[in-house]
């Protein structure tokens, strides 16, 4: 089984290198998808779960809180287009407090219920910046996750190592095994 540091390729194209348990993405590591999407972050049990970055293959990218492999808890969404969402998410979609900011400075702020406004309060209303803090906190928190590329790299050369190793003493094997059955015996 798959355990500590190390980079497993996917027959679909995908790749996940990082922290391992039991055979699971488990840990810290970073995902790249075939479709040009990606995601560093925390997993847990082979799903995104905790802390992380995803960049969308549109390039939209959101930083903050997952929950069994869903964008939830509290985050910051940036769209492509210049727009942003910085709030509370429930599995995937804005849900709770947050505030909404179109790239020409407008805001929409308020509860959102399933990804709409429900309830419209000011961006200057004391649940909506707590909820801006809090989303903010949690973007900070994923993109300060340890790198563990250089762990990953060593454990990969150290893998690479000892298959060159077991190469090299299976040629040396099979080589003595034919010098034993042809042997080095005069007549």
């Amino acid at each position: 089984m798959r355990h500590g540091f190390g980079v497993y390729r996917f027959y679909s194209g995908d790749c996940y290198a990082g922290e391992w348990m039991n055979g699971q993405s488990h840990g810290v590591g970073f995902q790249t998808c075939f479709d040009g999407s990606s995601y560093v972050g925390e997993f847990k049990t082979g799903v995104k779960h905790g802390f992380g970055c995803y960049k969308f293959r549109n390039g939209d990218r959101y930083s903050g809180e997952y929950f069994g492999n869903m964008i939830h808890g509290f985050g910051t969404y940036y769209f492509d287009n210049g727009h942003c969402y910085e709030g509370s998410w429930h599995e995937g979609r804005r849900q709770g407090i947050g505030l909404y900011t179109f790239r020409n400075g407008d805001m929409k702020s308020g509860d959102w219920d399933c990804g709409v406004l429900k309830i419209t309060l000011s961006p200057f209303d004391h649940s909506v910046q707590n909820a801006v803090q809090a989303a903010r906190k949690a973007a900070e928190n994923a993109r300060l996750l340890p790198n563990v590329e250089e762990q990953v790299n060593k454990t990969v050369m150290a893998a690479n190592r000892a298959a060159n190793a077991a190469r090299v003493a299976a040629i040396k094997a099979v080589q003595n095994q034919m010098n034993d059955k042809f042997g080095d015996t005069d007549p």
